[in-house]
């Protein structure tokens, strides 16, 4: 007498015909080899499932550059009358930050940024891209930066409370100089500050990359490895696999906060503007106007060259967007720009940036993530998975975790 093994719907169909073409004993033989072969299947799908993830999680993860040039102090004593004032070589920093917001905003560790003078973004497709300091908290070790566009891949943000002791995570970042590492580990603790801790490499140059859980989300950002001294320098004798991770879902009504006044404090054109060093001298294009904003308003046009800005001249190497937020909203400045061999002054009036990331900076609603963790075969409504599609993922993953669990307590049977 056989019984069907329960989560094996094919099980029982196959029994049927072993039992009418061959012995008992036959039947026996491949029903034994059946769990390891279900098994090895079950790891590949679940290799390839967690591709996807990783591939769905990239496009939010960024290379952070920050560069900072400090001033050699002048010489003391007679020599320095005759010395010129030199600049100090500059410090560079790398690190990884994560986007969490279609119009720009990214995330990463205090001290990657916190001296910099100069920041620059490297996307997952290569296009670099300078970066706003917009606020460095050192209380939570987090700081927030800005790029200027719209449309940017953002993550899902999860609840720290959907993972705990033994849960899976990747870490995806710069590591070594490669950006767009990962990692792969496990929560090993979660300690009582919400701080989570992790067994997962992470190499210098991973500061701030994000951590996903197994639904794709991203429940914090790389702190640090435990065991580095100050200035990242690992004692002899000592190596350790143990990371701390920053949770976000506690920093985002501070998050919040910031994104706000941003929104409130700073001046926007609705341009997005390219380099354009051609024939030798330095130029400042238009690439793109938002429909109705204030610079498709005042008459620019696409291709139009900008020569000055608020009475300040302008080329390639003008960090624009740092001259518009400095106007306060509301307020009408001059915009020069040539236009084939026309010199045009345009009036624009400063606008106030749409507040896009106040809605989008809210983790994945826990019910929806509860109801692909039923036992059974209940998959999320249609629904629910068009609002966050890697809920399907984590379905799937779930499920094939459940199936090799009963696997192992077959064979260990």
């Amino acid at each position: 007498m056989f019984v069907k093994p329960k989560g094996f719907p094919h099980a029982a169909a196959l029994l049927k015909v072993l039992l009418r073409n061959t012995s008992e004993l036959a039947v026996m033989g491949v029903i034994s080899l059946a769990p390891g072969l279900r098994a090895q299947n079950l790891l590949v799908t679940l290799e390839r499932e967690m591709r996807q993830l990783v591939e769905t999680a990239k496009p939010s993860v960024v290379t952070i550059m920050a560069t900072t040039v400090a001033d050699k102090p002048e010489s003391g004593g007679l020599l320095g009358l005759f010395r010129s004032k030199e600049n100090a070589p500059p410090e560079v920093k790398v690190g990884s930050g994560l986007i969490v917001s279609s119009d720009g905003f990214v995330v990463t560790k205090a001290s990657v940024v916190r001296e910099a003078n100069r920041i620059e973004i490297t996307l997952v497709d290569g296009e670099l891209l300078r970066a706003e300091k917009v606020a460095v908290d050192s209380a939570s070790g987090v700081a927030v930066l800005k790029i200027s566009g719209e449309n940017f891949a953002r993550a899902l943000l999860g609840s720290s409370e959907s993972i705990e002791a033994g849960s899976w995570v990747t870490v995806i970042g710069n590591a070594l100089g490669m950006s767009q590492a990962v990692s792969v580990g496990v929560v090993s603790a979660m300690h009582h500050n919400g701080v989570i801790q992790i067994s997962a490499n992470v190499d210098p140059g991973c500061s701030g990359s994000p951590v996903f859980n197994a639904q794709g989300q991203a429940i914090g950002i790389i702190s640090g490895r435990m065991g580095l001294g100050a200035a990242g320098v690992i004692p002899e004798n000592y190596f350790s696999c143990t990371s701390l991770v920053y949770p976000l879902a506690s920093y985002l009504p501070r998050l919040r906060e910031i994104v706000q006044y941003y929104y409130e404090s700073r001046g926007w054109l609705g341009v997005r503007v390219m380099a354009d060093t051609g024939g030798g001298e330095r130029r400042l294009r238009v690439l793109s106007l938002v429909k109705d904003g204030p610079a498709e308003r005042s008459g620019m046009q696409v291709g139009d060259e900008i020569k000055a800005f608020a009475g300040n001249p302008v080329d390639a190497s003008t960090y624009l967007p740092a001259l518009v937020a400095a106007c306060k909203p509301g307020t009408t400045e001059t915009l020069v720009v040539r236009r084939g061999e026309a010199v045009l002054n345009l009036e624009v009036k400063i606008g106030q940036p749409a507040p896009v990331a106040v809605s989008e900076l809210q983790t994945v609603p826990e019910d929806l993530i509860s109801d692909a963790e039923t036992d059974g075969s209940k998959a999320p409504a249609p629904a629910e998975l068009k609002k966050n599609e890697n809920l399907q993922l984590h379905w799937r993953i779930q499920n094939l975790e459940r199936e090799l669990k009963y696997l192992r307590s077959l064979q260990q049977k």
